[in-house]
């Protein structure tokens, strides 16, 4: 029982567990199922509280952990135009040909975090935020629920390779973060468009 009256040893066991689920998904190739992209990686935010009655850097609030993202990716369209002699031989003989591309630029979806502090004790915490943009800078916002600090709101931008947002606990924080993951990368959707043409006669 007193290990009840203590939540974060009595959660320590699932934070484990969940750390190592999505440690797991690490080592998966990412899936892409038509403009769907499931992808995981490490991450390590630094905090800087804005209360001016404690020190702005605090080094035990370094966070590291895993990160899980499900992205809607717009596809890039790519448009080949080809003109053909129907009198030539062979009759598929090409004059010419121009391509035109539409390149996808919205990403929306979901990311999932758990977090521990190496440096307090191995608190944890975990968040989903929801999130939209384009191929390179998207917004988040969401929450989530620290052992240490309770209930808390996040807010963010995110980059490739990094990310900078502010947690709204009970002491608000502004925070910096690196990541494994890069820029979002949509797929290609090739279409060929054939248009017969007949010289005039001579």
């Amino acid at each position: 029982m007193k290990n009840m009256k203590n939540p974060t040893t009595f959660c320590k066991p699932i934070l484990c567990g969940a750390l190592v689920g999505l440690a797991c998904a690490l080592t998966a190739q990412p899936a892409t199922a038509n403009d769907n992209e499931l992808r995981a990686g490490a991450v390590i935010q630094v905090p800087f509280t804005l209360s001016s009655r404690n020190s702005y850097f605090d080094p035990s609030k370094i966070r590291v952990g895993l990160t899980c993202q499900l992205a809607n990716i717009e596809d890039d369209n790519i448009t080949i135009t080809r003109i053909i002699d129907v009198t030539a031989t062979p009759p598929s003989n090409v004059l010419s040909a121009t391509s035109r591309e539409d390149k996808g630029s919205q990403v929306y979806g979901l990311e999932g975090n758990v977090f521990v502090e190496p440096f307090n004790k191995l608190t944890g915490s975990a968040e989903l935020l929801g999130f939209y943009g384009n191929n390179d800078i998207q917004g988040a916002l969401g929450g989530g629920y620290s052992f240490g600090d309770g209930i808390f709101l996040d807010v963010k931008a995110m980059f490739p390779y990094s990310e900078i947002g502010m947690r709204f606990t009970g002491q608000p924080e502004i925070y910096g973060g690196v990541k494994t993951l890069g820029a979002f990368k949509p797929a290609q959707n090739r279409q060929l468009v054939d248009t017969p043409y007949t010289p005039a006669p001579r």
